[in-house]
């Protein structure tokens, strides 16, 4: 009888064990094809460490987020705390401090896109402390080490290449909105150009996208630029026009509506208007200290071409077939393939119908590992340019939902001069906003605990 029970425990053992190694796909490091992200062999150290920690497989041995700017973890997600991708993240970290292979590659823009890297994987980590958290602790004493290492100069992350104006100057990008081909995605040269035609709304405190920067913790900061047809003065006019409007806000009817609503008297913008969010990387420099870098991670630009006087109520009720016909919608994105072989500043555009696993606004379970439950491949969800509009379905300015930065009680939008400008004031906020979090004091203790050198 004992005998049976024995033979049935370790048939449970062994069964389990398939299933971890299963759930968390193929060894791609066991395989030696690892993504030659940083160095074009596939065995180098720095590729086995990215390998590990950031690409997603399934059972079939597709590769998935290898060129993804945020990693595809979720709150729920049990990869790298458990079984075989736990102790192999672990290996390969010992190994990179043990060997100190910081050094391997001195080249600056791949230590920061390294340590950006194991810097989401950082924060994801601590997201929940309830669940695995012996093994929360092993992998972020590690990963601080390793970030620490990583770490550039100040000056160093501000000789990082603009990789915006190299994808401007690269010629692969329309130059501005064409009503004639409007599936083509376009970079404005003047984004980014002082007392040029874009706008950047700055906030009195905290950053203007806020929900953009809780989502990634801090770790980008983000620009909201507004553009009205006829350029900056029109602009800054009707910012005036709102803040001097009397009655911006009005009671909703609706219970499930907890804040106040925009009147639907508020002035509204020109057909043609243009709303773009920028995102730019942040890293940590040699000092600890959160810093910006000029690295574009995304661009994403909204073209009004109708505004209706319908009004939705705080996104409860909502005109959706309106809604996805008054914008047109537009992303560029980072590709870190492309930035470090040199090709139109790593950007590229995200096509109409191209699909992602969400991490944006989400929680709860991992896809990889719901379908390997399931037995079937992962299958990304969401369109990616059609998911705008959840969140700016409303009419007009209404959609802009940083305009609430435009009215009363905040101060008045201002034109200041360079370097005090809105992106000055943003970084700010961005920064502080970071200083206060739980993952941000416990990451900088494991940070400053010890010589880590």
């Amino acid at each position: 009888m004992k005998l049976v029970i024995t033979l049935a425990l370790s048939l449970l053992f062994l069964l389990a064990t398939l299933w971890v190694a299963l759930a968390s796909g193929p060894d791609l490091e066991a395989a030696g094809d690892a993504p030659a992200v940083f160095d074009p062999g596939p065995k180098h150290l720095w590729n086995r460490l990215y390998g590990a920690l950031v690409v997603r497989t399934d059972q079939t041995g597709a590769v998935y987020g290898a060129d993804d700017v945020d990693p595809l973890l979720w709150p729920q997600t049990e990869h790298l705390l458990t079984g075989p991708s736990h102790r192999r993240a672990l290996n390969l970290l010992d190994e990179f401090l043990k060997t100190h292979a910081e050094n391997l590659i001195r080249d600056p823009a791949k230590r920061a896109l390294l340590q950006h890297s194991l810097w989401a994987i950082f924060d994801w980590s601590a997201l929940r402390g309830d669940t695995h958290t012996a093994e929360r602790t092993e992998l972020q004493v590690r990963l601080a080490k390793v970030m620490r290492r990583l770490a550039l100069t100040p000056q160093e992350i501000k000789s990082l290449p603009d990789n915006y104006a190299q994808a401007v100057a690269s010629g692969g990008f329309a130059r501005e909105y064409d009503a004639a081909n409007r599936n083509r995605a376009f970079l404005p040269p003047d984004l980014l150009q002082p007392r040029g035609p874009w706008v950047c709304i700055k906030g009195d405190w905290g950053p203007v996208a806020e929900s953009h920067v809780i989502e990634v913790s801090g770790r980008s900061r983000f620009f909201v630029f507004v553009r009205l047809p006829q350029g900056r003065k029109e602009t800054l006019d009707y910012f005036r026009t709102l803040w001097n409007f009397s009655e911006p806000w009005v009671k909703s009817d609706l219970a499930q509506a907890l804040d106040p609503e925009l009147s639907p008297e508020l002035p509204q913008f020109p057909v043609g208007t243009e709303v773009a969010l920028l995102r730019q990387m942040m890293l940590i420099d040699d000092s600890g200290a959160v810093v910006p870098s000029p690295i574009t991670e995304s661009l994403q630009i909204r073209v009004y071409r109708t505004i209706t006087s319908r009004h939705d109520h705080n996104n409860v009720t909502i005109d959706w077939p309106a809604a996805r016909t008054e914008q047109d919608f537009y992303e560029t994105r980072f590709s870190q393939a492309e930035f470090l072989a040199g090709h139109a500043g790593g950007l590229r555009a995200v096509g109409q119908h191209e699909t992602e696993f969400p991490i944006f606004q989400t929680e709860g379970s991992d896809f990889f590992e719901q379908a390997a439950k399931q037995n079937v491949a992962p299958k990304p969800g969401r369109v990616i340019l059609s998911s705008c509009v959840g969140c700016h379905s409303a009419p007009g300015i209404k959609s802009v939902r940083s305009c609430r930065r435009l009215l009363k009680p905040n101060r008045p939008q201002i034109d200041p001069d360079p370097p005090y400008d809105a992106l000055w004031w943003e970084t700010g906020h961005t920064a502080d906003w970071k200083s206060g979090h739980y993952d941000w004091g416990l990451l900088t203790g494991y940070w400053r605990a010890g010589n880590f050198r």
